[in-house]
């Protein structure tokens, strides 16, 4: 029997051993396995295996293109969406309104908008309309505006009256009547341009001085020791502030505290103030209670016995301290600070008899220094 199966496999030349066929079957399975396997990455590998150098908005475009080619059929989308949004702060992307179209452009169109009255009363395919409201939330998030293109895009994905397009009908209603709603700064003084550190510490100043008659100086400071880009400061004060300086008693302490912070939109801008401690338990306040008696006998003008005549305090007598001037340095340090005093000591004369104590913070460091 043997003899006659070994002739018959010599005749008809057909090998009995498997081994190279197994052999040649997983050498070919395991190369379909990697090219699947390469199509079929984590959506955040996606982004995360981009050189940072090479992190620009048209790779980042390019990333989404090769996602939306190689999904053939309508998956993986909520994650890829979601892992995108991770790094979009990383590619410097948050606020380009062309990357959230690109993204909201990856839903597919149809096959989730409801059709019935049980669809549009329950939140038809969950999972997409949160992921599309996280994306809408983050636009809000950085100020973004949507357009009318980023309307359509949501209600070809999701339909006219869902979840998600309720969400983006109301940010084209709010978004811009709240978009100059802050009325201590005007943003299209900052949006789109390219503003140096005495640009933003001069918009800093007048947004921070809500005194109409604050005067904002730009100083120049002639030390070695500070690098040139460093060599300026900035100094707010008004006309109010100099009377309150007159009529402060010799040897007074002052304090030069900072540096605090205030935000222009995204641009962080340290500033130092020029501080003393309250005069009396009085102190400005904006809405005052008006005690005035409604019965006109008992009025009293300035002319008639018994008016009590009040004194007005003005903004910068402030309920624990009063604003003496505010200043933003080019860098927080004591030469800077002791040059931004000598300066208002040549417009304050009565400044040279008060006892200056400067609190100002370098790094971890508190620096205390007296100047008499």
């Amino acid at each position: 029997m043997e003899v006659a199966i070994k002739l018959l496999g010599s005749y008809c030349r057909i090998s009995l051993y498997c081994k190279p066929v197994q052999s040649l079957a997983y050498r070919f399975a395991s190369e379909s396995n990697e090219k699947f396997g390469k199509e079929l990455l984590p959506s955040e590998k996606r982004f995360d295996e981009v050189a940072i150098e090479l992190r620009t908005k048209q790779t980042f475009l390019n990333v989404i293109d090769n996602f939306c080619k190689k999904q053939m059929h309508a998956r993986g989308h909520v994650e890829f969406i979601n892992s995108a949004l991770k790094y979009m702060k990383e590619y410097g992307l948050q606020k380009d309104l062309d990357i959230y179209k690109s993204l909201l452009n990856i839903f597919p169109k149809g096959p989730m908008i409801p059709t019935n009255v049980f669809q549009r009363r329950f939140l038809y395919f969950p999972q997409q309309q949160i992921c599309c409201v996280k994306l809408l939330d983050e636009m809000e998030w950085f100020g973004v505006q949507p357009d009318k293109e980023i309307h359509d895009l949501v209600v070809n994905a999701f339909g006219e009256w869902n979840y998600a397009t309720k969400k983006v009908k109301r940010m084209l209603y709010w978004m811009p009547k709240l978009k100059h709603s802050n009325t201590y700064l005007d943003r299209r003084k900052i949006e789109g341009k390219k503003l140096s550190a005495v640009d933003l510490g001069y918009l800093a100043l007048k947004m921070i001085s809500r005194d109409p008659g604050t005067r904002i100086t730009l100083v120049g400071i002639n030390d070695t020791e500070l690098s040139e880009s460093d060599r300026w400061l900035l100094s707010a004060q008004s006309h109010l502030q100099k009377k309150l300086l007159r009529s402060l008693e010799k040897n007074t302490t002052l304090y030069v505290d900072g540096p605090n912070k205030v935000y222009l939109m995204d641009h962080c801008i340290e500033y130092v103030g020029l501080f003393s401690d309250p005069k009396s338990s009085q102190y400005y306040e904006k809405y005052e209670e008006d005690d005035l008696d409604e019965d006109f006998e008992n009025w009293r003008s300035e002319w008639d016995g018994g008016y009590e005549k009040r004194s007005k305090y003005n903004i910068h007598e402030q309920q624990h301290e009063t604003i003496l001037a505010l200043s933003v340095f080019g860098r927080v340090c004591r030469e800077t600070a002791v040059a931004w005093i000598s300066h208002l000591q040549e417009i304050n004369p009565s400044l040279h008899t008060a006892r200056v104590l400067f609190r100002t913070k370098q790094a971890s460091e508190t620096q205390i220094i007296q100047l008499s």
